[in-house]
């Protein structure tokens, strides 16, 4: 035992209570970076997971764990059941630098076959599909460095601190687990042994607190909602904890409750206040927090970034959106898990986005679209397809670019292609799909509970935007002209993707037309290399801004008027008006003109505008006064577009 450190239990003192710990911890079950962390992964190639031995269904995991930094030792007690008639042997992941020292099961002891990555536990007998079985692993060893690190030792003003995390494969790294996604246990009791005055945080309830009388204290925290085994926890430190309540109904309420070191203390009780708040947000726009029973906190530890652990965050600062970014994982990413590391936006970029929809929903939408515009050039950088290729390496499976920016604008689009309303519906049918809470989803499952609540198929969306690379790159032509009472105006649009595996784009695109009194917006589906649309307007526009408020991500040319092939002067708008009116024009080329206004009997009232204009389209404004700004009577008016070789006159109505 090293002073000043973590007690350490030897394996030959674990006793017979201890084994009847372990199993009746596991009796009862229940049956129902955060960006950051991307940039702070380490170089170090993962495992693919070990052997997820797919025979077996894991129910239940008890670890009872204590540390002699950088030595990890303890127990883990695995329940569950066979899956396959004859079964008599299993395979559980546990990297290689961990030592097995036996297994038990019912007091007696079993053989072990160590395999890299993993270990073989042939069965007391031989168990039928449907049997339950239990064994109990004694091991120990100094966890490696992989991924995000695993399992970390280290200290802070002299105090020991250490923390695990565990995403993607680095579970198997401290612990003997089914290290997969798909394989929730439907409960994990964690038993940490620390030395008197150190805090321990983990999953679920803190049901016991106890002194040992020799220097140490026992925490046992109880996880009883479905858990996969990278989001199993353990942090260590000489916490000081504060609480906060989530008040979900008049008559109810959760506790909130954070470990965080004595210095930061002070700060992390201001900032982290925004909990409750985010809480209420993600409640109310998916369903109550999906871990009520239990608790939602933070245990800050030392690795950079922040991760979404099962019910109790660990952080690195408190910023707001990092705060709403784990928060958001709790429904996307350990409710409902991604079935496989591939699938990883359905965590990142689901957490991503809602840091979008957190802003957007407590200080208004222009904060929404503010945090996404942050990430669209990244996004735009996105190399491949949105389902990721490579999962051997840290850097290519949580590349920022593609799994949280690429991610969170394909959920921004595709909240536009749907509607707001019925998006939104949609992702609380997918939050409260039986079929995948407290379980595991692919994208085609969420584009299954999306196309069910949209009632058309989104197939196209997907293919382009999730299996498929790039963006769209946009240019677009217009030209506004004159028919009858209406002014109308041309749109031609073309586009080509930004990566040959994907050259073109089918999305529905708004188009804005405006000049200084009015402004209208419109909605097309672009679907071709080039399309046309014409537009019947109530006035004559001066500008047309396709996609305005960034619904796509795309790249867009400049956007260019065509120009017209004569003179035009349109009918003013309003007309009749009071007090101002709208009147405009086109030059087919650069000339000098004079825009004149005259009575009735064709006395000069007002000059417009007079002088040189370059080609296009252009706009003039009448407030319904003379030129020395006195206001004029109601009346008939005519206005003139004059120059060199052109004449062109209108009448309007002036009432007062």
């Amino acid at each position: 035992m090293k002073a000043g450190w973590v007690f350490l239990i030897s394996l030959c003192q674990v006793s017979a209570s201890l084994s009847q710990f372990l199993e009746s911890a596991t009796q009862s079950t229940m049956h129902d970076g955060c960006a950051e962390k991307a940039l702070h992964a380490t170089s170090l190639l993962k495992p693919s997971g070990g052997f997820a031995d797919d025979r077996i269904d894991v129910t239940s995991y008890a670890l009872d764990l204590a540390f002699d930094p950088p030595l990890l030792s303890g127990s883990v007690f695995v329940r569950g059941f066979s899956l396959i008639n004859n079964l008599t042997s299993i395979s559980l992941d546990l990297s290689a630098n961990m030592v097995v020292d036996s297994v038990l099961s019912g007091g007696t002891r079993l053989s072990v076959t160590r395999q890299p990555d993993g270990f073989v536990i042939t069965l007391d007998r031989s168990y039928q599909s449907g049997e339950t079985f239990g064994v109990i692993v004694y091991y120990h060893g100094t966890p490696q460095v992989t991924g995000f690190g695993s399992f970390i030792f280290s200290s802070q003003n002299g105090s020991p601190w250490f923390w695990s995390l565990s995403e993607p494969y680095g579970a198997h790294d401290w612990w003997p687990c089914k290290d997969n996604t798909i394989d929730k246990a439907d409960s994990v009791d964690v038993r940490i042994t620390v030395r008197s005055g150190l805090r321990a945080a983990s999953n679920g309830l803190l049901t016991d607190v106890i002194d040992n009388g020799n220097g140490t204290i026992t925490y046992l925290w109880k996880e009883r909602y479905p858990i996969a085994a990278y989001l199993v926890s353990v942090a260590v430190a000489d916490f000081a904890v504060f609480s906060d309540w989530f008040h979900y109904s008049p008559a109810d309420s959760m506790p909130i409750i954070n470990y965080v070191l004595p210095q930061s203390l002070q700060q992390a009780e201001i900032d982290l206040a925004v909990t409750k708040f985010a809480l209420k947000i993600f409640s109310d726009r998916y369903g109550l927090y999906p871990f009520i029973g239990e608790k939602y906190g933070h245990a800050q530890f030392g690795r950079g970034g922040a991760m979404e652990h099962q019910t109790m965050t660990s952080t690195t600062n408190f910023a707001e959106n990092t705060v709403a970014h784990e928060l958001a994982h709790q429904w996307f990413g350990d409710l409902i898990t991604c079935a496989n590391w591939p699938n990883l936006w359905l965590n990142e970029g689901f957490a991503t986005y809602n840091e979008a929809v957190y802003r957007g929903d407590r200080y208004g939408m222009p904060h929404y679209f503010a945090r996404l515009i942050d990430d669209r050039g990244i996004a735009m950088r996105s190399p491949g397809t949105l389902i990721v290729q490579d999962t051997s390496t840290v850097s290519s499976l949580f590349l920022y670019d593609r799994v949280y920016a690429k991610g969170s604008w394909v959920l921004h689009m595709l909240r536009h292609v749907m509607g707001d309303s019925v998006f939104f519906a949609g992702m609380r049918a997918y939050v409260a799909d039986p079929r995948l809470r407290f379980r595991t989803a692919t994208t085609d499952d969420f584009r299954g509970v999306c196309e069910s609540v949209y009632g058309g198929n989104l197939g196209y969306f997907f293919n382009e935007w999730v299996y498929g690379e790039g963006y769209p790159i946009y240019s677009m032509h217009w030209h506004a002209r004159e028919g009858g009472n209406s002014k109308f105006v041309d749109v031609t649009l073309t586009q080509r993707g930004s990566s040959a595996a994907t050259p073109l784009f089918a999305m529905p695109i708004d188009i804005k037309f405006s000049n200084a009194l009015q402004e209208t917006t419109a909605t097309i589906f672009s679907a071709a290399t080039r399309d046309s649309f014409s537009f019947a307007l109530a006035f004559s526009p001066e500008d047309v801004q396709l996609d305005p408020e960034n619904w796509v991500l795309r790249e867009l040319l400049p956007t260019e008027a065509v120009l017209p092939v004569t003179y035009i002067l349109d009918q003013n708008f309003p007309n009749p008006f009071n007090p101002g009116t709208s009147i405009t024009f086109a030059l087919p080329r650069r000339a000098d003109f004079s825009l004149v206004i005259y009575d009735i009997i064709g006395r000069r009232v007002r000059t417009l505008t007079r002088g040189r204009e370059e080609p296009g389209p252009h706009v003039a404004q009448w407030d319904g006064t003379d030129d020395s700004g006195r206001p004029v009577a109601a009346g008939v008016y005519v206005y003139r577009l004059a120059g060199e070789s052109f004449s062109l006159t209108r009448k309007m109505l002036l009432i007062r």
